[in-house]
């Protein structure tokens, strides 16, 4: 049986609530499935930590990982700033650095500056949003389920608070 996420969607007062909990060096791991409509899969790993926080925002330090395929990843390390919204968790990404690795040979190259320019444009945009029915928290940190055009991506996010000597 498939149940949607919104029907178990967090609210935005819960949401809200977590958010605001994080504080500096606060860490997440997220691990996300995108599916696109011909049913190929891409994985992706992301690790940040919470540098500035002020009430309803904070700044994390990241580094993604896009697996595409065996032999190509995409690696990005950013400065992400995020915001409540009304209905939505807005980010916007900052000071990112693109590596892609593999599709190196000399006859790839045309390939390697397509995949580069894409995640160029990835980052590029002004902002991302994730809405608060698309998120569901549990104990462990939450998990979003987005559409977008003809992609499902899922992502189950991990939040380690930062343990202090006591």
């Amino acid at each position: 049986m498939l149940v949607s996420a919104q029907a178990f969607a967090s609210s935005a007062k819960e949401i809200k609530a977590r958010f605001n909990q994080l504080q500096i060096g606060d860490r997440t791991l997220c691990l996300s499935d995108i599916t696109y409509a011909n049913n190929k899969t891409m994985k992706v790993i992301e690790n940040g930590f919470v540098i500035k926080k002020t009430p309803n925002a904070l700044v994390y330090q990241t580094a993604v990982i896009y697996l595409l395929g065996n032999d190509v990843t995409v690696n990005i390390k950013a400065m992400v700033n995020s915001k409540l919204d009304k209905t939505e968790v807005k980010s916007q990404v900052q000071d990112a650095m693109i590596k892609v690795t593999g599709l190196d040979l000399p006859e790839q190259a045309a390939d390697k500056a397509k995949v580069m320019k894409s995640y160029q444009d990835l980052v590029a945009k002004p902002e991302n949003s994730v809405a608060y029915s698309d998120i569901t928290l549990n104990e462990k940190g939450y998990v979003t389920q987005q559409h977008e055009g003809e992609a499902r991506e899922v992502s189950t996010c991990y939040i380690t608070p930062l343990k202090t000597a006591g």
